[in-house]
């Protein structure tokens, strides 16, 4: 059976015929004569789904056809391979080709890069990469700048920056270990352990703690390496960091006596660092990390704020809208009907959540159309429950659970359809 990423090859290279002639576009790949084509396509067909072989059948393409129109393509479907294969020579070989033209995931490729550069020891592979260590850092600055896209908040985006600038200097203190500086390659690991506490990272300032003759220090970034919260650290990685500390302990002690604590105080000293990291985050959102709807505090336009967690027991009906969502506007009169229709009923919340990204267009927005209701910003809930497209309401149960998710804009039934899922939703308390 062929796998996904031989699939998506496949489609990336196969010409899109049909596509063309419905389009137009009679002459998809003006450059390249039919039988290059005709070449390219048998080639991948032949390979069967074998890594190896489209990678060796893509390879002699290139060489026949040093010219291909279609080259790029290749050799990002070569590098594509080269990475699922954990192939280091063309991971760094296309790899770099790619980044000569700054695509859009350049601090993916720049670390896919960077690791392989560092998989070997030697000087000049760790020149190189201290090179692209540089690039990386910049290339996370730029991100970090951006706005956060989506539905992502401050606090997100300022995560995956962190977490970004971490793989970035964690990499940057292997290459700087490697070309002989090992007091700057602990500065580096130490800089990416305060972006974000990883085994990595803690691994790194070990490494070359233990070439500075700080012993003690080295053991105790070990048992960080080994007792730290990491899901991306592998078992067999703190098996090799607990032998080393073990071994280490033992040359500087004498015996195992005592190293036990030590890895307890990492433990306490970990989950410390780990607790502070996320308030830093908590700081900036109160919803960070917020995993359940009643855990949500949501701003409004005047600067106060919804504790949702006063909303538990009660059926909730929330409405993700936007001021330039056309639908939404369309069924806002709809939504005002069933509102007015549970008035008096204390166990029915409406709430009007703004997905805006540009929350300044909001309050103008209102006034011209004359809504009066409360209105919310969605603060990251939209990207908790889930809520891909606009128009979008939720009727949420009392216990917390999504009980009816309607997407788009129906005129015809949405009122019936809305109440009735609503006295469903309700029902559920009764029970």
């Amino acid at each position: 059976m062929k796998s996904v990423a031989v699939l998506r090859l496949s489609l990336l290279l196969l010409p899109a015929v049909l596509a063309a002639q419905t389009t137009g576009m009679l002459n998809l790949y003006p450059p390249n004569p039919a039988d290059e084509q005709a070449e390219l396509n048998q080639a991948i067909a032949d390979a069967n789904g074998s890594s190896v072989d489209i990678t060796r059948a893509l390879e002699q393409h290139l060489r026949k056809y040093p010219n291909s129109a279609r080259r790029a393509d290749i050799e990002a479907s070569l590098y594509k391979t080269a990475t699922d294969s954990n192939d280091h020579a063309r991971i760094i070989a296309y790899g770099e080709r790619l980044l000569i033209g700054k695509p859009g995931n350049e601090l993916e490729i720049l670390d896919r890069v960077i690791r392989a550069l560092l998989a070997s020891d030697d000087r000049e592979s760790a020149t190189k990469a201290l090179g692209y260590c540089a690039r990386y850092e910049a290339g996370v600055a730029d991100f970090r700048a951006k706005p956060p896209e989506g539905h992502t908040t401050a606090a997100q985006w300022a995560d995956l920056a962190d977490r970004a600038l971490a793989r970035a200097t964690v990499l940057e203190a292997r290459a700087t270990g490697n070309l002989g500086s090992p007091e700057n390659a602990v500065q580096s690991a130490r800089r990416s352990w305060d972006a974000n506490p990883t085994a990595e990272s803690a691994h790194e300032m070990a490494r070359w703690l233990v070439k500075l003759g700080r012993v003690g220090d080295a053991i105790d970034r070990y048992a960080d390496a080994v007792m730290i919260d990491d899901p991306r650290s592998p078992w067999s990685d703190r098996e090799r960091d607990r032998k080393i500390a073990t071994d280490l302990y033992v040359k500087a002690h004498g015996s195992t006596q005592g190293l036990g604590d030590l890895f307890q105080q990492a433990w306490d000293r970990d989950a410390v660092a780990l607790r502070d990291r996320v308030a830093r985050y908590k700081a900036i959102d109160p919803n960070y990390c917020v995993t359940d709807t009643f855990g949500f505090v949501l701003p409004s336009l005047d600067k106060s704020s919804l504790d949702m967690s006063t909303l538990k027991g009660k059926t909730l009906v929330v409405d993700f809208w936007a001021t330039w969502c056309a639908p939404c506007i369309a069924q806002h009169p709809l939504i005002e009907h069933v509102r007015r229709k549970y008035s008096e009923s204390a166990d029915v919340v409406f709430l009007s959540l703004d997905a805006d990204d540009d929350h300044s267009l909001v309050a103008p927005f209102m006034a011209a159309q004359k809504w009066e209701q409360r209105v919310y910003l969605e603060a990251g809930l939209a990207g908790l429950l889930n809520v891909t497209s606009l128009p979008s309401i939720l009727v949420i149960d009392p216990t917390g659970k999504i009980y009816s998710r309607m997407m788009g804009f129906n005129t015809d039934s949405f009122e019936r359809m809305l109440s009735s899922r609503i006295d469903e939703a309700r029902a559920l308390a009764a029970k």
